[in-house]
């Protein structure tokens, strides 16, 4: 039984998706619907998409009865040799793009969306399990989080997991408000902040969370992503950022120059 006052994200995900208790609201659907496109279209651009991964029967898997052929899929790729990059961008984001066009033709319905959104934030999760573990480079740590109200977190949980395989201690903090994220910061000394947020309607959130870090942590470097970056591309500049990036590759980049701008670096 799905209890009535679960978020949204958890009732999204919970077992047996298809079951009658399960089932979620059009406005709910839509929010996973949303957040998967919004959050990962511009990261399945860097997937070869048609090459070497079968996009379309992996996103047929992914709105299946059961997660199981889905799950297998990526089991097999990893044994295949593919790392937890390429499990993240060339199945499960290639899968959110494919996903998102097939709504739009009317292929699928915002169910189907919403069942494999909750089935690629458990892969998301689970991958883990199945890739080496990288050893933490240096003092490279992070806090990444996102914006206060922001409900979308598929994003940067992979974002989370892509700089743990570049050896960063990143520490994943969701929905927290911002007197928590300030008390996190200051008792663990956080140099680089990661903050994430999806659209224009959270620049004012955003604004006024750096300045909240800024007075909590001022000599921290803070960066922003997702998918606000790819709609307001000046967002570092209007909200005193110190950087801001939507490309996966970027902003690792990215971070790695923050990193070495900090005044004191041990290696």
């Amino acid at each position: 039984m799905v209890s009535a006052d679960k978020p949204i994200l958890i009732r999204a995900v919970d077992e047996d998706p298809h079951g009658k208790d399960a089932r979620l609201s059009d406005a709910a659907l839509l929010v996973f619907a949303q957040e998967v496109i919004q959050r990962l279209s511009v990261i399945a651009n860097d997937a070869a998409v048609g090459s070497v991964v079968d996009v379309d029967s992996f996103c047929f898997a992914l709105i299946e009865p059961t997660a199981q052929n889905a799950k297998m899929m990526l089991l097999k790729a990893h044994e295949n040799g593919a790392s937890h990059r390429d499990l993240c961008v060339d199945y499960i984001a290639a899968a959110a793009r494919r996903l998102g066009e097939w709504w739009d033709d009317d292929i699928i319905t915002f169910g189907d969306m919403a069942v494999a959104a909750g089935r690629m934030l458990h892969f998301l999760r689970d991958l883990r399990e199945f890739v080496p573990v990288v050893p933490q480079r240096g003092s490279r740590e992070a806090l990444f989080t996102t914006v206060p109200g922001e409900q979308h977190i598929l994003g940067v949980t992979m974002a989370a997991d892509i700089m743990r395989d570049h050896g960063w201690k990143i520490d994943l903090q969701i929905n927290q408000p911002i007197e928590t994220l300030c008390e996190v910061v200051r008792n663990n000394n956080y140099m680089i902040i990661g903050l994430s947020a999806t659209n224009a309607e959270r620049v004012r959130s955003l604004a006024a969370t750096i300045v909240e870090l800024r007075l909590a942590a001022p000599h921290a470097r803070i960066f922003i992503g997702g998918h606000i970056v790819q709609v307001e591309p000046d967002i570092a500049v209007r909200t005193g950022a110190d950087a801001a990036a939507d490309d996966v590759d970027y902003c690792v980049e990215a971070l790695e120059r923050l990193y070495q701008s900090l005044p004191v670096i041990k290696d």
